[in-house]
C-alpha cells in the first residue's frame, strides 16, 4: 500500500508541475488584465476585446465623466479630446469596442446610468456593416455588460489559451513572451479620455485632422487598387439588406430613453464606409422614428467615400475624416 502511494504521488507531481507552471505564466502575462490593478488599462495584445479593457478603465477611475463616445474600432479616430475642446464643460470617456452592436452600446449606457454618470454629450456611431449585425445583442464584452457569470467570463479567458485554442503564437505569448506586431500592438490609451494609441495633449489636439497625401502615400493607395485590395464601387447609389430586427429596434428605444432621461446633446452618426452602402430605407426610418433630426448619414456615395485615399485599410478611415464630420455636426448645432 505504501508504495502504491508513493508510485501515486510521483504519478502526480508531472501533471501537477504542468498547471501550476501554466497558471503562474497566465497569471504573470495577464493578457486580459484580469488580475489585480492596473495603472492604465489601455488595449496591449490582439486578443483583448477593446470594450472590455475599457471598461475596466472605467471602472477603476475616480473621474467624474460627463460625455460619451459608442461605437465600433471607426471611432477610435474621433479623439475625445478634440472633443472636449469643442463641447463646453464636457469631460470625455472613449468607450467604444472593436465589433460593436446596437445592444453593446445599450449596454455600456446602461451600465453608465446605474453607475450615476451623467451623459451630457454623446457621439454614438452606427456602421451599416455591423451595428445590426447578427442578432444585434452585447457580445464579447464585460460581464457586467454581457450579463454572464463572472467565472464564466474569466473561464472563457482561459479558455483561449487552453488546448485546442493554444495555437503557436499563444504558446510564445505565454512562456517566452514573444509576440509579434499583430499579436502585441502594445496601445496606449490616453490615462484620462481613454483615447485609442495615442496620449492627448495641446500638440496633439492642435494637429488632430492634418492630412497630407504625400507621393509615398498615394503610390501605395494605387498598388492598393491594382491588386484589387480597393476595389471599383458601383456608380449607382446601393443598399444593403433589411437587417433591423425586432430586438434591435426596442435597444434603440431603450438607448433614446436613456438620452431622454438624461437630456442628453446626442448625435447618431452613420459612418462613411469604403463599400458606399446605406441602410435599407425601412431600416433607415426606423433609426429615424427612433432619434429623429439627431441621425447624420455619412454613408453613400459622397465627397468622403470617393476618395479611396481616406481608406488605407478598406475598413477603417482616417482621422481627419472624423474631424471633418464632428465639426459639420457641431457647426450645424450652433
Amino acid at each position: 500500500m505504501r508504495k502504491f502511494f508513493i508510485n501515486l504521488v510521483c504519478f502526480s507531481i508531472l501533471p501537477f508541475f504542468i498547471i501550476g507552471t501554466f497558471i503562474y505564466f497566465y497569471i504573470k502575462r495577464d493578457v486580459y488584465q484580469d488580475f489585480g490593478t492596473h495603472k492604465n488599462y489601455s488595449w496591449k495584445y490582439y486578443y483583448q476585446p477593446l470594450g472590455d479593457v475599457s471598461t475596466k478603465k472605467l471602472l477603476n477611475s475616480s473621474i467624474q465623466y460627463n460625455s460619451f463616445i459608442f461605437g465600433s474600432s471607426r471611432t477610435c479616430s474621433l479623439h475625445a479630446c478634440y472633443l472636449q475642446k469643442k463641447i463646453s464643460n464636457s469631460s470625455f470617456f472613449h468607450y467604444a469596442n472593436w465589433n460593436e452592436t446596437v445592444g453593446g452600446v445599450y449596454a455600456k449606457m446602461n451600465l453608465l446610468d446605474s453607475l450615476g454618470y451623467r451623459m451630457d454629450n454623446v457621439f454614438i456611431f452606427f456602421d451599416t456593416d455591423g451595428t445590426f449585425a447578427n442578432d444585434g445583442k452585447c457580445h464579447d464584452d464585460y460581464y457586467l455588460l454581457t450579463n454572464e457569470s463572472r467565472f464564466d467570463y474569466y473561464f472563457n479567458h482561459l479558455k483561449d489559451f487552453i488546448p485546442p485554442n493554444l495555437d503557436s503564437t499563444k504558446f510564445k505569448l505565454l512562456f517566452f513572451n514573444e509576440v509579434n506586431k499583430e499579436a502585441f500592438p502594445n496601445w496606449e490609451s490616453d490615462i484620462r479620455t481613454n483615447d485609442s494609441n495615442h496620449n492627448c495633449s495641446d500638440s496633439t489636439i492642435s494637429s488632430y485632422g492634418y492630412q497630407e497625401f504625400g507621393k509615398n502615400y498615394i503610390d501605395k493607395i494605387d498598388s492598393l487598387k491594382r491588386t484589387g485590395f480597393l476595389y471599383s464601387r458601383s456608380k449607382k447609389e446601393l443598399f444593403i439588406e433589411k437587417q433591423i430586427s425586432p430586438y434591435e429596434y426596442t435597444m434603440m428605444f431603450k438607448i433614446c430613453n436613456l438620452l431622454k432621461k438624461h437630456k442628453s446633446h446626442y448625435y447618431i452618426v452613420i459612418t462613411p464606409l469604403y463599400d458606399q452602402l446605406k441602410f435599407d430605407a425601412m431600416d433607415m426610418q426606423l433609426i429615424k422614428n427612433v432619434f429623429g433630426d439627431n441621425v447624420y448619414d455619412f454613408s453613400g456615395i459622397n465627397r468622403i467615400t470617393d476618395n479611396e485615399c481616406n481608406y488605407p485599410d478598406k475598413k477603417h478611415f482616417l482621422p481627419y475624416v472624423s474631424k471633418t464630420i464632428v465639426d459639420s455636426i457641431i457647426n450645424s448645432r450652433q
